[in-house]
């Protein structure tokens, strides 16, 4: 009897939680994390910039990459590093919360254990979690999707809490604002998200407004605010920790300051040839020396750089950037501020020069590391879009494989290797260590094979589930019983995200360079998961219970069950 008093179902379920969280840790204890050190913005920066923030250095010394990419990943590092967590656990247990975070927000339309098991366990074994480029790379990319998850799961729960408890909204502002932040500060590419973030928030606020039954109302859409205001103070944080630092007020130069300037009066100069990926050719850069004495103090260094020799002159948009700065810093302005100097003052002298019509110009600017809009991008724009759905709805790579699981060796210095192994409380293999094979990797690669085989067919019945929904929610508005309502923006947010994210991508694939890495994609294999499941539970518990009133209709004339039924979903047809 006291046995049975313990096993309750709330219990069972929360043990079940733990017990596949363990599984996930012991089956990824073989696994070692890994780190290509090219000398380069990327892994070797990650690192680097924890490095400094564990020895209390901020980012450290400036140099043409101190202030080059967000601080949200090497304050993770750091955080780690001083409570003596390894990497790879960390990141097991973030990836624990979120899909616990996202399954607790998602029981008010999933209202079963058992079900909301299912899709824990289908979120705790995605493919995606322990794919190599975003498992055991010490890169940005393996923590930015869980921060995603967490944010939208926040941003549901606010919508959903719309009529609820004024401080669990408080709560939930609070928590969406500091995942945005979070979100925000990784990658430069994150404004992906503002639409679903500042759509929820709009439909949210108007739900408070225009429900008569709602108290507070003011105390309610204030505490919504704390969404970007919570943003909005991170932002300042760091602009103003970089400011006592290097004399920068910005969170880094691809996303503020005069760099993006300068790079958007080269992009709309009016190239002799257009070149898909190459936004700002030789004979740009030369139009603009005529124009910019600023400018042309780097023209040495630029066009005699080993990287634009490879290149040929032209470099693709996001390399060219990365030349610039090279370049910059070889030219003798080895602090921020004298580097924002030079952006600003070539920026206005060639924006001058376009003024007074000495250069012609386009139009269709994007972004820093995007080919300004050519109408001859829709068709290769509709391509790529095409293979960006089919690597996240098959649940592939690039190379059109699996997910594969992987233990890969570092590349680099000794030194930096080891540096690498103290910063993530994690062993490497060294560049000529042997690997030996393991079982747990296996088991990962034949669990991604499953999933590889079932998504398509999935998500082929979530959309047409998705549509039923939609259609369901059509039908009710003329009773005013708007049914699926919630379930429907809800769906709409996800789906429409995982768009928008593919449709990034795509375009930087075909106005910048290949970028169709699972690494860059990676939330899109999240949120095809999320909508997949959510879709596909919704649409067949509504059609169960018809299915079952149906035969409760046929066999038991009796009015109050047809009035019970029809005060839920509307006249039945």
């Amino acid at each position: 009897m006291r046995l049975r008093r313990y096993c309750t179902p709330k219990a069972l379920f929360v043990s079940y939680l733990l017990l596949v969280l363990i599984f996930r840790i012991f089956m990824v204890s073989d696994f070692r994390v890994f780190a290509g050190f090219t000398g380069g913005p990327d892994d070797d920066l990650m690192v680097r910039d924890a490095s400094s923030l564990i020895a209390h250095d901020w980012l450290g010394p400036f140099d043409k990459y101190t202030l080059a990419k967000g601080i949200t990943f090497p304050v993770y590092l750091t955080v780690m590093n001083k409570f003596g967590i390894p990497f790879l656990l960390l990141n097991v247990f973030l990836e624990f919360a979120a899909c616990v975070t996202f399954v607790m927000v998602m029981r008010k339309l999933i209202p079963n254990r058992f079900w909301l098991a299912v899709l824990y366990t289908i979120l705790m074994f995605n493919p995606m979690a322990t794919y190599y480029w975003t498992f055991n790379r010490v890169y940005r990319d393996s923590i930015y999707s869980y921060l995603v998850i967490f944010l939208f799961s926040c941003i549901i729960s606010l919508f959903l809490n719309r009529y609820g408890s004024l401080l669990k909204t408080v709560w939930l502002s609070a928590c969406s604002g500091f995942f945005l932040a979070a979100v925000w500060l990784a990658r430069e590419d994150s404004p992906w998200v503002l639409p679903f973030v500042i759509a929820a928030l709009l439909i949210t606020a108007l739900g408070i407004c225009f429900n008569k039954k709602v108290a507070q109302k003011i105390k309610r859409l204030l505490a919504l605010a704390l969404v970007p205001g919570v943003l909005i103070l991170s932002i300042l944080l760091v602009s103003i920790i970089n400011d006592h630092e290097y004399g920068y007020f910005g969170t880094n130069e691809f996303t503020s300051g005069s760099l993006p300037l300068l790079i958007k009066e080269l992009s709309i100069i009016k190239p002799d040839v257009w070149n898909p990926r190459v936004p700002i050719p030789k004979s740009t850069r030369e139009k603009a020396y005529a124009v910019s004495p600023t400018f042309t103090k780097i023209k040495g260094q630029l066009e005699n750089n080993h990287t634009m020799r490879i290149e040929k002159g032209n470099p693709t948009c996001d390399i060219f950037v990365w030349i610039l700065l090279d370049s910059v810093q070889n030219a003798g302005m080895k602090s921020a501020s004298s580097t924002q100097k030079f952006y600003r003052q070539s920026a206005e002298e060639i924006q001058k020069a376009i003024n007074e019509g000495k250069l012609q110009t386009r139009g269709g600017y994007m972004t820093i590391f995007e080919s300004p809009w050519d109408n001859r991008y829709i068709s290769p724009l509709f391509k790529a879009l095409g293979e960006t759905v089919h690597m996240t709805v098959f649940m592939e790579d690039h190379l059109h494989q699996k997910l594969g699981a992987a233990n890969v060796p570092s590349t680099g210095p000794v030194n930096q290797i080891r540096t690498l192994e103290r910063v993530t409380n994690n062993l490497a293999y060294n560049p000529a260590e042997p690997i030996p094979p393991q079982q747990k990797v296996d088991f990962f690669n034949k669990l991604a094979s499953v999933y590889k085989f079932l998504n398509p067919a999935a998500t082929v019945l979530a959309v047409a589930a998705y549509l039923y929904i939609f259609v369901r929610f059509l039908i009710s508005i003329r009773t005013k019983k708007y049914i699926f309502f919630s379930e429907w923006i809800i769906l709409t947010g996800l789906w429409m995200s995982y768009l928008v994210r593919m449709l990034l991508l795509s375009y930087s694939d075909v106005g910048t360079n290949f970028m169709l890495y699972p690494m860059y994609l990676a939330p899109g294999y999240w949120l095809i998961v999320m909508f997949n499941f959510s879709s596909l539970f919704i649409a067949g518990r509504s059609l169960w219970e018809i299915g079952q009133n149906h035969f409760r209709f046929g066999n038991i004339k009796h009015k109050d069950i047809k009035n019970e039924y029809n005060s839920t979903y509307g006249e039945f047809d």
